[in-house]
């Protein structure tokens, strides 16, 4: 099999690194291959924060859900969908006085912002695992709404939308199972999804725990952590739909 190709189909989240430290001409590597990623037009619409302190990486660990994993960690890269960068360049271009209904960014400057930080995540993410370093995705780094852009000094249209922390590891984790190919790509259109697609989509989970809706919900869904996310993200989408 192709290297690039087995590299990506045994990926798994590494939550637990040693001491070994990652040298600075693979860190520039890595960020290097995430700022090559495609970009809406080439506006690179997101800004990367480097984070390498120990203080910064106990704090996340403390406010991304309690996972001390992410304190030892060597390097985390914190990719931010950024409009504000742009935003005051338009101001300082005096863009509204000619082009009337500029009021600022809107929401599809954020999505386009959202897509530009992760094709480079995932960019930074295949770099690093193809030099033999562990990765994590922290999704918990879009809760805690205020804190976080205290930390990170985040303006106005700035939203973090995905933390990666990164080392080296001793051991690798079993890769997981993923739903069949058949429940998730389609022929050139979506499917009518009926209950016996559902049944089946989800047969394997239930046969191992028949209350697995209940447990999974419970878990994930109805969790304290996720109603914080939904908090916060409202925040976040505030900055772009109020004006």
């Amino acid at each position: 099999m192709n290297e690039t190709i087995n590299l990506l189909n045994s990926h798994t989240s590494i939550r637990k690194f040693n001491d070994k430290r990652i040298p600075q001409n693979q860190k520039d590597l890595i960020i290097g291959s995430a700022m090559r990623g495609a970009t809406a037009g080439n506006m690179m619409a997101y800004s990367i924060i480097k984070i390498e302190s120990k203080d910064n990486l106990l704090n996340l660990a403390q406010s991304c859900d309690e996972q001390p994993f992410i304190a030892n960690a060597d390097l985390a890269l914190l990719f931010v969908a950024d409009n504000y960068k742009w935003h005051k360049y338009f101001e300082q271009r005096n863009i509204n006085e000619i082009f009337l209904d500029y009021k600022g960014p809107c929401v599809s400057d954020l999505i386009l912002g959202i897509e530009d930080a992760m094709i480079a995540a995932q960019n930074a993410v295949i770099a690093a695992e193809s030099l033999g370093i562990g990765t994590c995705y922290i999704g918990d780094i879009m809760e805690n709404y205020e804190y976080h852009k205290n930390l990170f000094n985040l303006p106005s249209y700035t939203m973090p939308v995905a933390l990666i922390v990164m080392g080296y590891y001793d051991t690798k984790p079993q890769i997981r199972d993923r739903f069949d190919k058949s429940y998730i790509v389609f022929d050139e259109v979506y499917p009518n999804i009926n209950d016996d697609f559902i049944n089946n989509m989800f047969s394997v989970e239930e046969s191992k725990d028949e209350d697995f809706a209940k447990k999974f919900y419970a878990r994930k869904i109805n969790a304290p952590f996720f109603k914080e996310m939904i908090r916060s993200i409202k925040l976040y989408l505030n900055e772009w739909l109020e004006k």
